[in-house]
């Protein structure tokens, strides 16, 4: 039986015309949704949760102004450090030139020094010998510091920074970088001595661990057994990667020195770039 208190339905049936007040209320959360809480709506287009249609969330931003991974292949090491040479090859240059000069002319005015009182007829043999040591430790540190800065350089690129001047006076982790140096230094030396092959190997295998040390500041045993893992995980490619720069490196030298000032930059840049490609690390365009 009808409710005589509601309107007769239309002629031909179809659907009633809504209650006085205009359309009923939405349906109510279902059971167990918190109080106050609508619920879960899944976002137009067939979306992820938060994501645009069809599902796909864009990757993050990438830093360094938008640069992509690093692929650790030598062909992509070579293009990438020719390309950065042409970027910057100014500051390159003068980052070298300036190298050279200080330690030329603090060698010039070390011996020029030491050299008088280490030939006196009174010096023996013991002083002139301390006199000439300390001498090259002070030339040597010297380059040392001198290297850290083209160092920078070539890290920087990796990672959109412009090479500079005060890149010399940077001493972060400087410390650590010097005692790796040295420590990879006496490591191809020892080796070299009791028989070639067993220097090159060590110098290969620790190749990335000054890198380490100067960008990530890791202490000189740690970065070598670090250089170790990142050599051995990728030997193939590090191989052709370390010999072409060495390679490039080798071609600029035989122009009585001269072409190192453009072979020495891209050789450093294709290493620094492996080191980032290594590290799963990104790269300035």
């Amino acid at each position: 039986m009808s409710d005589p208190n509601l309107p007769p339905p239309p002629p031909g049936g179809g659907t009633p015309p809504p209650p006085p007040g205009g359309f009923p209320p939405p349906p109510g959360p279902p059971p167990g949704a918190p109080p106050g809480q609508p619920p879960y709506q899944p976002p137009p287009g067939g979306g992820g949760y938060g994501g645009p249609p069809g599902g796909f969330t864009p990757p993050p931003a990438q830093p360094y102004g938008g640069g992509g991974s690093a692929r650790l292949d030598v062909g992509s090491a070579l293009t990438y450090g020719w390309e950065k040479f042409q970027q910057f090859w100014k500051e390159f240059v003068l980052l070298q030139l300036a190298m050279f000069v200080a330690v030329i002319v603090v060698s010039l005015i070390a011996f020029l020094a030491v050299i008088p009182a280490a030939t006196g007829t009174d010096t023996g043999v013991v002083v002139t010998w301390i006199l000439l040591s300390v001498v090259f430790f002070v030339i040597f540190a010297l380059a040392f510091i001198l290297q850290a800065g083209v160092m920078r350089a070539g890290l920087g690129v990796t990672q959109g920074v412009t090479p500079s001047i005060d890149m010399f006076k940077d001493t972060t982790n400087l410390g650590p970088y010097i005692v790796t140096v040295l420590l990879v230094g006496l490591g191809v030396t020892i080796g070299s001595i009791l028989c070639v092959l067993p220097g090159i190997a060590f110098g290969i295998i620790a190749a990335y661990a000054p890198l380490l040390s100067l960008d990530k500041g890791i202490g000189a045993v740690d970065a070598i057994k670090r250089s170790y893992e990142m050599v051995m995980s990728n030997l193939g490619q590090v191989l052709l990667i370390l010999l072409v720069a060495y390679l490039v490196y080798y071609v600029g030298s035989l122009a009585c020195g001269l072409g190192v000032l453009v072979t020495a930059p891209i050789a450093l840049v294709m290493i620094c770039y492996s080191y980032r490609a290594l590290n799963n690390e990104p790269v300035a365009p």
